[in-house]
């Protein structure tokens, strides 16, 4: 059986990245970056925090 744990959506908007979190327990959350790269760490560590 499988689970919807969360729904992560990243954009490009201008010069800037920014990702969409959804998770039950946190809701809705975005996190907003010059790079990908720091956007997706933002996103890595929000998610071993809550499912740790």
């Amino acid at each position: 059986m499988q689970e919807l744990i969360c729904n992560i959506e990243f954009d490009r908007e201008d010069d800037e990245f920014v990702a969409k979190l959804r998770t039950e327990m946190g809701g809705l959350r975005e996190y907003n970056g010059v790079t990908f790269e720091e956007v997706l760490n933002m996103v890595m560590i929000e998610l071993q925090e809550e499912f740790s």
